[in-house]
């Protein structure tokens, strides 16, 4: 894994589900879903998160948004099985299985999958900009 990569499992301990719980997600996803829930409001298709991390805020925003299928992934391990954690604990039908995704690789677009051509709503990226290489940002 890059070392700029926060591994939520090198701090945390997971639960006996396997689910990483990240202090962020508590202080971020109301504000967070505050902007994105009226965007998304009566939509359906598919949506990406890249860098999901713990799973946290995949899984709240799919409770919400239950018409939209939504895509995890994450390039670290760790967190792969935390998002799919989380993703079998909630018991959603919206939510994939985690696909590693590592944005620092030019082609990581053609690894995303959607239902239909055109289904793609957005691409959701939380807390991953300010602790990725430069060169992130300008792709």
């Amino acid at each position: 894994m890059p070392q700029y990569v926060v591994n939520y499992a090198a701090t945390k301990t997971a639960d006996q589900g396997g689910r990483l719980d990240a202090p962020s997600f508590h202080r971020n996803h109301e504000p967070i879903w505050s902007v994105l829930g009226p965007f998304l409001a009566d939509q359906s298709g598919d949506v990406l998160e890249v860098g999901s991390g713990t799973g946290q805020h995949v899984v709240e925003f799919a409770r919400r948004a239950p018409a939209i299928r939504w895509q995890p992934s994450d390039p670290a391990a760790e967190h792969l099985r935390s998002i799919d954690a989380w993703r079998t604990t909630s018991g959603l039908a919206n939510v994939r299985v985690p696909v590693e995704i590592d944005l620092s690789v030019l082609h990581w677009p053609s690894l995303v999958e959607v239902a239909t051509p055109g289904s793609l709503l957005a691409i959701l990226c939380i807390n991953v900009l300010h602790i990725s290489p430069w060169h992130v940002s300008e792709h």
